[in-house]
Order: structure tokens, then C-alpha cells, then sequence
């Protein structure tokens, strides 16, 4: 079979996407990807043929701020993505979409795949293979629906465990659950990761690509490595080391990391929420401390809290003393937490893998083209 896989270019919406591709790649089958070019190297890299499509989320926001009287920069509206709520929707529903169903329009039209891979708020994906006339499966991306959005004619690819799923998702026609499976480029790992001669408990904290807060990651990094802890921080690209400033001896600081392959060494992590960093962490095992941002941070926080799975600190309640003392209770090894996450791990470990979800693929794809031939 012939795979175009479709997805926002960002990291929260590809990387997800990546373990069923390779699966795909393992069973035989063609792999294209339609994206913007930011995401074409990684995904050059892992063999797959790359195609350039969409209005990037940086540029969405900048249409959005150039149109509204409401905010002043994008930085404002990411920042205020809560009271920015019908913004956000213009770039994501209207701006984003528009400009993947022009762009795919010709690729559909010369690659003509069997079928259509769109990540769940890809939502201009959908419209261009509804147009061609070519089966569209839409891949999650985390809890709840895209941006509150289903497609409901088409099957969808849940990665989210279903204990704390949102539950209309969980009940949908046509859900078919598929494991999460953490992705990052390969890299050399953090001399404070790999030291097994330090036997404290490695700490790891990250606000993620597009969310960081130098004062919050001050204070956090700052008040864990008071309980003694190794502290491995990974800045992102939307943080300087200047703007950190002066951490304890304590805190390895990274501008970036191999987040998969450090999870496996941490006892606890500290994150923003987002969908991915949650679901690798779910699936290590790793009680959680959230400190959400904006976007579907805040759903993803309750959701670990929900699970009794970790905590979550919002606003003014991110205070050193808050934060330390969450790290503190998630690190006790008797903590309800860490056996509640001990189940989760099971869970997700039951779900289907990538490679069972490829094998019935061309099944799925070849139902969709039958019930549309007779529609």
C-alpha cells in the first residue's frame, strides 16, 4: 500500500504519528509524509518521503494577532491561550486547515495513496482526502478530540488508555485503541543519566518546545535538587541558559535530549502537560508532577490527576514549596501514585502495537473504500 501520512508541523502532532509509519515501513508498505519543511528532516532521516504542506502554528498566530485587536504578539496569545480560546480556534479551524487542503490538493493528486494518515487536528487533511475521493484514517494525539473536533465518518486511531480517556472518545463508533510508543531522534544521553555510580534519584523536568517559562524552570529545578535528587533539565528551544540563570550544582542542564531514552532512567518527571511527554511518561511508569500551560495541557494535567497517577500545579499555586513538595511525594516509593502507576503500565502495555494496528490496515482502508463506493 501506498501511506500518506499528514500532520501539523510541530512535535506534539508528528512524533505521535511516527511509531505506526515505521510499523507501516516494517510490514512493506510506501510511506509518505505531508508536513511543513521544520519536521522534514527527522522524518527524511527515518526513510520516509517527505512532501511540503501547511501554514505553520507560528505563522497561524502571527494571521491571527495581524487580524485581531486583541492581542499584540503571539507570544501573548500562546500565552493567554484560555481567554484567547476563539483565536486559537482560527488558527487551528480555519487558517491551518485552509491551507492543507490547498497544498495537498496536487500531492493527493500525484502520489494517489491508498490511503490518508491525518493526525487528529489535521482537520485540512481530512477535507483534501474527502475531496479526492481517498479513505482517511485519523490518528489521536492525545486525550479527547482534536481541538474538540471529531470526524466522525472515519476510523480513529486512539493512543490514549482508555481508563482516563475522555469517555465519548472511548465510546465512539469505529475507536480502535493503539499503543502510545515514545519517539525521539536518537542523541547521546546526559552524563547524569548514565552515571550509575550516583544512586540518587534522577528527577527529569522539561515545559516542553513551544511553553518554556525560565522563572518556572528556575524555581522548579531550584527546589528539587533541595531533596537531594539528581536534576537533568531540558530547556527547549524556547528557553536561553541566560534567561535560567545560576541553577545548583545538582541540575544537569540540556538545551535538548533523547526524551525516550531518558525516561526508562528517571524516577519521577516534571512537565508542561503536553500529550506526548504525558502518554511516554504513562508509559515508563513515571509518577508525574504537571504544571500546565495553555493548549490541552490543562485536560491532560487532570487527566493524571484523575488517574491518581501524579499531580498537578496551576497558576499561583507554582511556588518552590509547592513543587518541592509533590517531587517529594512522588518520589516515595509506597505512594498510592506509584502503584497506580505500576497499573497504567499494564494498561497500555495490553493495548494494541503498532505493528498488530499496520497488519489490519489495508482491511480497514479496503472497508472505507466499499462503504464509500456505496454511499
Amino acid at each position: 500500500m501506498d501511506l500518506l501520512f499528514s500532520s501539523l508541523a510541530a512535535y506534539g502532532h508528528t512524533f505521535p504519528l511516527i511509531p505506526l509509519a515505521r510499523a507501516a515501513q516494517r510490514a512493506g508498505h510506501r510511506v509518505h509524509w505531508a508536513t511543513g519543511g521544520t519536521m522534514h528532516r527527522v522524518l527524511d532521516e527515518l526513510g520516509f518521503a517527505t512532501e511540503t504542506a501547511g501554514t505553520s502554528i507560528a505563522d497561524a498566530f502571527e494571521q491571527v494577532v495581524a487580524s485581531s485587536g486583541s492581542v499584540s504578539s503571539t507570544a501573548e496569545l500562546k500565552a493567554n491561550t484560555e481567554g484567547h480560546r476563539d483565536l486559537v480556534d482560527r488558527a487551528f479551524g480555519e487558517i491551518i486547515p485552509r491551507s492543507f487542503a490547498t497544498d495537498l490538493a496536487p500531492i493527493l493528486d500525484r502520489v494517489r495513496p491508498d490511503a490518508v494518515i491525518a493526525e487528529a487536528g489535521n482537520f485540512g487533511a481530512v477535507d483534501a482526502a474527502a475531496a479526492a475521493g481517498i479513505p482517511v484514517v485519523v490518528h489521536g494525539i492525545g486525550r479527547g478530540f482534536g481541538f474538540d473536533r471529531d470526524v466522525a465518518d472515519a476510523p480513529l486511531l486512539d493512543i490514549f488508555p482508555a481508563s482516563i480517556q475522555d469517555p465519548a472518545v472511548v465510546r465512539r463508533v469505529g475507536r480502535i485503541p493503539l499503543r502510545p510508543t515514545a519517539f525521539a531522534p536518537d542523541g547521546p544521553l546526559p552524563a547524569v543519566v548514565t552515571d550509575d555510580s550516583d544512586l540518587r534519584p534522577l528527577v527529569y523536568v522539561t515545559l516542553g518546545t513551544e511553553f518554556g517559562d525560565a522563572a518556572i524552570l528556575a524555581a522548579a529545578v531550584t527546589s528539587i535538587a533541595s531533596l537531594g535528587v539528581r536534576v537533568l533539565l531540558a530547556l527547549g528551544p524556547s528557553v536561553s541558559r541566560e534567561a535560567l540563570g545560576v541553577v545548583p550544582d545538582a541540575v544537569h542542564v540540556a538545551d535538548w535530549v533523547p526524551q525516550a531514552a531518558v525516561l526508562p532512567h528517571a524516577s519521577a518527571i516534571v512537565h508542561h502537560g503536553g500529550a506526548g511527554t504525558t502518554l511516554a511518561a504513562l508509559a515508563a511508569g513515571l509518577p508525574q508532577l504537571v504544571l500546565p500551560q495553555g493548549a490541552d495541557q490543562f485536560r491532560n494535567a487532570d487527566a493524571v490527576v484523575s488517574g491518581g497517577l501524579g499531580r498537578q500545579l496551576i497558576g499561583a499555586q507554582t511556588t518552590p514549596l509547592g513543587i518541592r513538595s509533590a517531587v517529594e511525594e512522588l518520589l516515595d516509593p509506597a505512594a498510592l501514585i506509584t502503584r497506580a502507576c505500576a497499573v497504567m503500565v499494564d494498561e497500555i502495555e495490553a493495548m494494541p502495537s503498532p505493528d498488530a494496528v499496520v497488519a489490519d490496515l489495508p482491511a480497514l482502508v479496503g472497508r472505507r473504500s466499499d462503504a464509500a463506493s456505496s454511499a
